[in-house]
């Protein structure tokens, strides 16, 4: 059976479960919202102004968000369908939206002043080639936000309670290989692969950024209250790392 590379297969999960996936984002009240996505925005700081890629920009989310905060913004996406939505949902602003990876961008050197990459790199097998595409894309000193799973999360099997403490339970840290999820309100299996750590710096200092901010967000039981909806999933990860967010530099 011929392999489906990972690409080509995270471009047609995401064809496959685009509205879904943007009907749950619009909504404004699980993980990414909640978690990732205050984080990223606390670390892109004032924007107004600035020419901006929004790498794997999904359904244009935060390309509507960046445009309102007086951006100048371009969004890049793989799955078609979701450019449909993201075309939709910001049609009100002056985004220019085109199909592609992060990983081959179709954009000159030195273009931007920030690429902002929400949730992205975890879908290639070789991230290291989107950390050159970035760097390239940077002007002098330009910035690089981005967002992945925490490694602790992606390897996390489990949660025990003992004594009143919350045990976490990890395996295949180290393993670089692919894991399965799903959105809770599909069925579809989305592909993703780990990063650990050591892999993730490497990355970033050998293609010459330097890491300014880090941060490590997680759910807290104050988020939690008032939520309208089913929240047990939330529940049982409070007060677990679940996403890494960093600011980074292009030196050169």
């Amino acid at each position: 059976m011929k392999k489906i590379k990972d690409k080509e297969e995270a471009r047609k999960v995401y064809d496959k479960i685009a509205k879904v996936y943007h009907t749950k984002r619009v909504k404004g009240k699980d993980w990414n919202e909640l978690i990732e996505q205050p984080a990223s925005f606390a670390l892109l700081n004032n924007v107004k102004g600035k020419k901006i890629l929004d790498a794997g920009c999904g359904s244009g989310i935060y390309s509507k968000i960046l445009a309102k905060k007086g951006a100048v913004v371009f969004g890049l996406e793989i799955s078609q369908n979701m450019l449909n939505f993201a075309k939709e949902h910001c049609k009100d602003y002056k985004i220019e939206f085109k199909q592609g990876s992060v990983d081959k961008l179709p954009y000159k050197n030195n273009s931007f002043d920030i690429v902002l990459a929400s949730l992205v790199i975890g879908y290639l097998k070789k991230p290291e080639k989107a950390f050159k595409e970035f760097r390239r894309v940077l002007k002098k000193n330009g910035i690089l936000v981005f967002s992945t799973g925490h490694p602790i999360c992606d390897a996390l099997k489990g949660i025990k309670r003992q004594k009143n403490k919350k045990i976490i339970l990890i395996s295949d840290y180290f393993t670089k290989g692919k894991y399965y999820w799903k959105l809770h309100e599909s069925n579809v299996k989305i592909p993703a692969y780990r990063i650990g750590f050591e892999r993730l710096f490497d990355m970033i200092y050998k293609n010459g950024f330097i890491v300014e901010k880090f941060k490590e967000p997680f759910i807290s039981k104050k988020q939690l209250e008032g939520l309208p909806h089913n929240i047990e999933h939330h529940r049982k990860l409070i007060e677990v790392p679940t996403f890494i967010v960093l600011r980074c530099r292009k030196l050169k």
